[in-house]
């Protein structure tokens, strides 16, 4: 327990010390670099002396020198001394502490000389404390006798009260030497926020949100945000790159490179004035030459041989859909290759000629999309819909999106075209500012080059459609906009999305969104009013105009209060705003909230060789090391997930990357779940790390452990990690968080603790 790391003293050179004498002045210049000198000039023997005064550190200092020639010689040398007394403190406390945390503040006091000493110790806090009535410090004093070059710890208790700093000032010693220091603790809220939001779209003069702050919330805490943008599609450079740059010469990447090229004009007014694709309006044309070279003797179209034993169904029907794309750009397409091809396609409509490795929903989904393609030019009738409905359960997301476009381009079909918008909107998961579709579907799909943001855009292509309709118009809504800011995020860490096929679709999908919704160039100017209170004025006048945000804090009147979030407007074009309201209740909620995302987390002890889950006031011991697992479910793909699980402050992450750390104390953090462990609820956990897209960058704090990714499918997530118990008291145990960090009102909750560290 005497070991540097388990009684876990103040990091060196992090507090503030010094002095000696009865009048000890205290330790307070602090540096981790003492001296710095570009250029000391060396004497005809090569030597030079240098002077600096060495901060307050009692701590080791390490000289490093680089030696130079006006040549090309060069030396390095290094060398240490140290910095220290016969009489040392150091703290012994927590790194925080929380609002009502009660704890004993420990220093540690070090006779560095070969002979026993009786040392006095005293302590004084002061700030954010209980002190008693008449005082305005708390204090102690202690008088220890301690062996040559060992130390003794005195401790003092304290109860915070309210967030800010203690301060505590110790001093000791003896006629021989004394020490004396300065440290604080900070003390942080005990809350946690919460966000409601929502985001819309507008071309009205005026629109206005209502806002009702909830009773019983903190007014030191929380406000009242407007965030607004004249376009929600941007940052397109990087998925024209990928695809201008795009160097492998397979049908559907020679195909998809050219349309890419012919959505690059009708972009461009998003994209930035430097970014260029040379040759972008030859390549269309200079592909389509190409198309000859895959298309098969029975009109299919392959990935490289043209043999009728090559021939992908999918490729051949992605192919007629890219022609139409093209057409209504304005490019020729090869007549008798188009012929062909259509043929091919209507006989794959009426013939069981799939592919054996084809089952029943991708042969479904296939068709579907041969429909699509195939209703542009009339060889699509009502019939044809009706013979194929019944397959439409089995067809993947991404097929009924084409059967929706299908039955839109054929007269007579609204019942049929609300049946499947409805079955569409079955899979949906919606939050606040976004709408994210998802399926299970089999391994066998990646055969059509399936994935789940390519089966996005086509939805949002599908639904745009639709929402053109008088009868789609009220289905559909704003969910397009909602589906855009999923796909846009949807990138990840890079500015393009993960292939060929999804760059096209949601590439696709963001065209067709903006003849829709952005066809008039913006040109506004917006007035902001919460209330009779001016929040600020914006001027949008370019479709790359960087958003603009607007905020209020929450004040006293607040709590119960209805007021109104108005933004008026001058002008033309399409308007996004995201409202938002972030408060903190008085009181810590006891159950807990699952808002788009679920995380619990729990405690674990090693006792006996194996591991004993921790319930209600966790009791510990000072030293005690124990496992925190966290537990996050996903109904649906989610952005940019942080999960923040606040260390109470009796506690210390164990860092393995830190070199001081000990490797066998990290390494109880391999799990091994305890019984009643939330790890026997599912079988299918996603470990830190496993993959790209799980989580996998992480930051162990003193006061928090954070864990932090880009993109999370569907699924259920472990992360864990090993704390120390280092300071004894009573700490509040703030409930752990999940949630993204661009929509933080998609976010879970877990439930607040006690701890309670024992000496």
């Amino acid at each position: 327990m005497r070991l540097v790391g388990r009684q876990k003293f103040e990091k060196k050179g992090a507090s503030t010390g010094g002095g000696g004498g009865l009048d000890v002045s205290l330790r307070s210049v602090f540096k981790f670099v003492s001296y710095w000198n570009p250029s000391i000039k060396a004497d005809a023997a090569g030597r030079a002396t240098l002077e600096f005064e060495v901060p307050d550190n009692l701590t080791g200092w390490r000289i490093l020198a680089m030696a130079v020639t006006p040549g090309d010689r060069m030396g390095l040398g290094d060398g240490n001394f140290k910095v220290n007394r016969p009489t040392e403190l150091r703290p012994v406390m927590p790194n925080q502490v929380t609002e009502g945390d009660s704890f004993e503040a420990g220093f540690s006091i070090m006779n560095r000389t070969d002979q026993k000493r009786l040392l006095t110790v005293t302590l004084s806090a002061e700030g954010k404390l209980v002190i008693d009535a008449g005082q305005k410090t708390r204090e102690a004093k202690h008088t220890v006798a301690v062996e040559p070059y060992k130390r003794a710890t005195v401790w003092l208790p304290v109860k915070s009260t309210t967030d800010g700093l203690i301060k505590f000032t110790a001093r000791g010693g003896d006629e021989l030497d004394r020490d004396g220091i300065l440290h604080s603790v900070q003390v942080h809220k005990r809350v946690r926020l919460e966000t409601a939001a929502n985001y819309s779209s507008t071309v009205a003069q005026t629109v206005a949100e209502r806002i009702l702050f909830p009773t019983g919330i903190r007014t030191d805490i929380g406000r009242v945000s407007l965030q607004m943008a004249p376009s929600v599609i941007g940052n397109l450079e990087g998925a024209f790159r990928y695809m201008r740059d795009y160097s492998y010469i397979c049908w559907e990447q020679v195909l998809t490179r050219g349309v890419m090229a012919s959505h690059y004009s009708n972009l461009k007014s998003y994209m930035a004035d430097e970014f260029t694709w040379q040759g972008s309006d030859l390549l269309p044309q200079s592909m389509l030459e190409q198309a000859a070279a895959y298309q098969a003797p029975n009109g299919g179209m392959t990935y490289y041989i043209p043999q009728d034993s090559y021939v992908s169904p999918y490729l051949s029907a992605y192919t007629a859909l890219a022609f139409n794309w093209l057409r209504k750009s304005g490019y020729e397409i090869p007549t008798a290759i188009e012929k062909k091809l259509h043929e091919y396609l209507l006989k794959l409509m009426r013939r069981n000629v799939m592919p054996g490795f084809y089952t029943k929903g991708m042969a479904s989904t296939v068709r579907a999309v041969a429909l699509a393609a195939l209703v542009d030019h009339g060889k699509v009738n009502l019939s044809d819909l009706k013979r194929y409905r019944p397959h439409v359960p089995q067809m993947s997301l991404f097929g009924k999106a084409h059967f929706l476009l299908a039955a839109l381009g054929v007269a007579g079909t609204d019942a049929l075209q609300a049946e499947v918008a409805n079955l569409l909107l079955a899979h949906a998961n919606q939050s606040g500012g976004k709408f994210v579709f998802s399926e299970v579907i089999d391994d066998s799909y990646s055969r059509i080059l399936s994935s789940a943001l390519r089966t996005n855009g086509a939805i949002l292509t599908a639904l745009t459609a639709y929402g053109r309709t008088d009868a789609g118009r009220q289905l559909v809504g704003d969910i397009p906009f909602k589906i855009v800011r999923y796909i846009t995020q949807s990138r990840k860490n890079r500015d393009h999305w993960e292939n060929t096929q999804e760059n096209m679709f949601c590439m696709n999908s963001l065209i067709d969104y903006s003849r829709v919704y952005e066809s008039e160039a913006p040109n506004m100017k917006l007035d902001v009013l919460f209330g009779a209170e001016v929040m600020g004025r914006a001027e949008f006048t370019d479709l790359r105009d960087e958003p603009v945000e607007f905020h209020r804090p929450i004040d006293a009147v607040d709590p119960g209060r209805e007021a109104t979030l108005k933004v008026n407007r001058q002008g033309q074009g399409r308007l996004y705003y995201s409202a938002r309201l972030s408060y903190a209740l008085q009181h810590l909620k006891t159950e807990p909230i699952n808002a788009g995302i679920e995380i619990h987390r729990e405690y674990s002890l090693e006792r006996n060789a194996s591991w004993e889950l921790l319930t209600g006031n966790v009791q510990l011991k000072r030293g005690d090391l124990v496992r925190v697992d966290l537990f996050v479910s996903l109904p649906t793909a989610r952005n940019f997930v942080v999960v923040d699980d606040p260390v109470p402050g009796g506690l210390e992450p164990v860092n393995r990357d830190l070199s001081t750390a000990s490797a066998v104390d990290a390494d109880k953090g391999n799990f091994k779940a305890a019984g009643g462990s939330w790890w026997f609820r599912y079988s299918d956990w996603s470990s830190y790390g496993v993959s790209r897209w799980s989580f996998y960058h992480r930051e162990l704090r003193h006061n928090a452990a954070r864990f932090y990714s880009e993109y999370l499918p569907a699924g259920n997530y472990h992360l864990s990690y090993t704390a120390q118990a280092i300071a004894p008291g009573e700490f509040v145990v703030l409930p752990v968080q999940a949630g993204e960090m661009y929509d933080p009102d998609v976010f879970g909750q877990g439930v607040p603790g006690e701890l309670t560290v024992r000496r």
